[in-house]
């Protein structure tokens, strides 16, 4: 048995050293991610979280953060998107702060009208998701991948996970920064492996008692680079380039740094 949660608590705590925010405020910024679940958010919220799951789909995660004031000013609401022409499609590309991407907004067009019909059909996202059974189980999980996927545009093999670790539900997104550090622990046999890195954020999960979205957040916010002030980071620790492995809390478990010792 891998030590999941001594791994986790670690790289917790060493972001807690790293962060200029008091124990309070971290405690407070990075909790909220504890009680995400989509019985509290609205239909247009589920809609944004489909919307921004696109544009961060195949693209760098902090060049999309950074515009997502200006995709949300343009495409939050899915019952003014869904009659969405080429006109509105031109005046969204002439805002310079958003991400010039006409397929990734048509598909938003798109997804905004199959959601609506979705809606017609359920009443609400909510009961559309309970409808697949206890999303408790894995094969209720399977069949609610599989029909995202056949319903809506740019929910790919990794980003229909991020949608759902979004919306509460109790699978990892195995987004590459995730994928990157699961691997270089020795956790996943390689960053490509996405099924074992689910696997593996069920098995932290139940470790540490948190919920998956915020064993997400802190594994993203320990590998990503670049600064985010609202938790506190300069940047992050495992990157990509040049990891930090001198102040990193877990580089005793870490297959990468024992193999640059050598």
């Amino acid at each position: 048995m891998k030590p999941y949660k001594e791994i986790f608590d670690k790289i917790e705590t060493t972001l807690r050293k790293v962060s200029t925010l008091s124990e309070t405020e971290f405690n407070s910024r990075f909790g909220e991610f504890k009680n995400i679940t989509y019985k509290n958010m609205q239909d247009k919220d589920i809609f944004w979280i489909l919307v921004y799951v696109t544009f961060y789909s195949g693209m760098n995660a902090a060049v999309v953060s950074q515009k997502l004031p200006a995709i949300k000013r343009h495409l939050y609401d899915f019952e003014k998107v869904k009659n969405y022409s080429e006109k509105e499609i031109n005046r969204i590309l002439k805002d310079s702060d958003v991400i010039h991407h006409r397929r990734k907004i048509k598909a938003c067009i798109e997804n905004a009208k199959e959601f609506d019909r979705l809606l017609r059909s359920y009443g609400s996202f909510r009961e559309y998701l309970e409808s697949f059974g206890p999303l408790s189980e894995e094969e209720t999980i399977e069949r609610l991948r599989a029909d995202l996927r056949y319903r809506f545009q740019y929910l790919g093999e990794r980003t229909v996970n991020h949608f759902l670790t979004d919306l509460g539900l109790n699978v990892l997104k195995p987004d590459t920064v995730i994928c990157r550090i699961f691997s270089r622990l020795g956790l996943i046999d390689n960053e490509k492996n996405i099924v074992q890195a689910i696997e593996v954020g069920k098995e932290i999960a139940k470790a540490t008692g948190y919920p998956i979205r915020y064993i997400d957040i802190i594994f993203v916010k320990y590998g990503q680079k670049g600064e985010d002030s609202y938790f506190g980071l300069k940047d992050g620790i495992c990157l990509k380039e040049n990891p930090k492995c001198v102040i990193c809390g877990v580089k005793d478990y870490c297959d990468y740094y024992a193999s640059k010792r050598e």
